[in-house]
């Protein structure tokens, strides 16, 4: 099996590494992928320069694209980590010129194999920000630059970290607004770019590594990325939180990429050895090796469909045959905080807690639920943007117990203005009842990222404004009242 010999292959590096460490991938292509050497092409970019940024990289490869293969020839792209960010801005500023310029609409990469991408995350680019991550950068990093001395790509990192701007505003073009990642209403594929992703099941627990930095061991990661924030099977949602004391609104985005993206977790391989063509779980009957040579002789929707099957189940016997540590599945929330007249809200708690049908607060769940959620993680740069990861097989177990006592997992808001008159309207949204199997079941939704914009009801004071009558009397009253405890805030409370 391989694909045509004249196609083209560009290779991709991730953060602070080089193509250099991709020439035995690159032979693994020609050897096993029918390849042409000479069609196998390496990108270069400077991902530890403090002043460029993922929009520079896309830039610049649009232009080296047009010059490199006559501007309308299809390629294949392989990617490893930060790579998954460079390649995805590239489609997205290619295609947002083309609809602005009114010229036709194309996708110029064919397939796009994403080894350990950093999609929406890693808990390690922030550390890459400190002066620590620059000396090491500078120092102790083969491929930095001596004009980047004691830099570590500042923009790079911050659209690394978890929750970041660049992730949601990207996603909200590629995997929500746009249709290069799916097929037409014929089922053509002539301008659909056809993604796979290849995450890595495990971390650096057992290496010496893992001892000095911490997040190398982080469970649900494969040591750099998080592993539920490689997949591209996203979903986004706006709740609106505009009724005290009542229910959330939900409002789900209408799917326009394809609904099931090809994922699979491989066990024994980690975020680098994913790379390594030759380690034994790379090359065994369950390793990345077979499916990554299926996805580049897929051609038609039907086969895409089929080779999802496949990535599925491969994914679920690597987890069974996977060490007790890895057995488990996670999914982050990627949250967004704004008002209803637009502007971000950057000052709030977000609280999950278990209550009945009237309303009271259940201590043990609520307690048992604040030990499988890890802490939320928030941007370095937009405290608006925060992302929380949780232990979705635990959480799953935990809907079981609901169900039996008819009991309610929800999470509100509490947020503060900056301006003395202005609050906001606090409701609670329902993401599991247990009486009401219709509700909050499809929240969850295991090893993805769940894109949720919440929505505030912002609520000024008549001392902010007020309209008053002929003897200027004020008509409305608005008053600045304080929100009621809630939830772990009631049963702090209590204690």
């Amino acid at each position: 099996m391989s694909v045509k010999k004249d196609e083209k292959l560009l290779i991709i590096h991730g953060y602070s590494d080089g193509p250099q460490s991709f020439k035995k991938l690159r032979d693994f292509f020609v050897r096993e992928g029918g390849f042409k050497k000479a069609n196998v092409f390496f990108l270069d970019y400077a991902s530890m320069d403090d002043e460029a940024t993922f929009k520079d990289f896309a830039d610049k490869l649009e232009v080296d694209y047009n010059r490199l293969f006559n501007k309308t020839e299809r390629i294949n792209v392989v990617c490893h980590s930060t790579g998954a960010l460079v390649v995805r801005a590239w489609l997205v500023l290619r295609r947002t010129r083309q609809r602005e310029q009114g010229l036709k609409l194309d996708c110029p990469v064919k397939r796009l194999l994403m080894l350990a991408p950093a999609n929406f995350g890693s808990d390690l680019a922030k550390m890459g920000q400190s002066f620590l991550g620059k000396f090491r950068s500078t120092f102790f990093n083969s491929y930095s630059h001596k004009e980047d001395f004691l830099e570590s790509g500042k923009h790079v990192l911050q659209g690394l970290e978890p929750a970041s701007p660049f992730q949601w505003n990207l996603s909200e073009i590629d995997l929500h607004t746009e249709d290069y990642f799916s097929a037409d209403k014929d089922g053509n594929l002539d301008n659909t770019c056809l993604p796979f992703v290849f995450a890595a099941g495990y971390n650096y627990a057992d290496e010496l590594q893992a001892k000095f930095v911490k997040a190398r061991k982080k469970a649900g990661t494969d040591g750099t990325v998080r592993i539920c924030g490689t997949s591209l099977n996203t979903r986004k949602c706006k709740v609106f939180f505009n009724k005290t004391n009542k229910p959330a609104h939900i409002t789900w985005r209408e799917e326009i990429k394809f609904s099931a993206i090809p994922f699979a977790v491989f066990k024994g391989l980690n975020h680098g050895s994913i790379l390594d063509v030759k380690h034994p779980d790379f090359k065994a009957q369950t390793g990345p090796k077979n499916l990554i040579l299926k996805a580049l002789n897929v051609d038609s929707l039907e086969d895409y469909k089929q080779l999802f099957s496949e990535f599925s189940s491969v994914s679920e016997k690597n987890y069974k045959a996977s060490k007790r540590n890895y057995k488990k599945k996670y999914q982050q929330f990627f949250f967004k905080v704004r008002d209803d007249t637009g502007l971000a809200v950057d000052d709030y708690y977000i609280d999950f807690y278990v209550r009945d049908q009237q309303g009271n607060t259940i201590r043990d769940l609520t307690e048992q639920f604040n030990k499988y959620e890890n802490k939320f993680y928030k941007h370095s740069a937009d405290d608006s943007c925060r992302v929380l990861m949780l232990n979705y097989t635990n959480t799953r177990r935990m809907f079981n117990q609901l169900k039996k006592r008819k009991l309610m997992l929800v999470f509100d808001i509490e947020a503060v203005s900056s301006i003395s008159n202005i609050r906001y309207e606090k409701s609670f949204f329902i993401v599991y009842d247990g009486q009401n199997k219709t509700v909050g079941i499809s929240f969850l939704y295991p090893n993805t990222t769940t894109l949720v914009e919440v929505v505030l009801n912002r609520i000024q004071s008549d001392k902010l404004l007020s309209v008053k009558d002929s003897n200027l009397k004020t008509l409305s009253k608005v008053r600045n009242v304080r929100n009621k405890p809630s939830g772990t805030a009631l049963l702090l409370d209590d204690n």
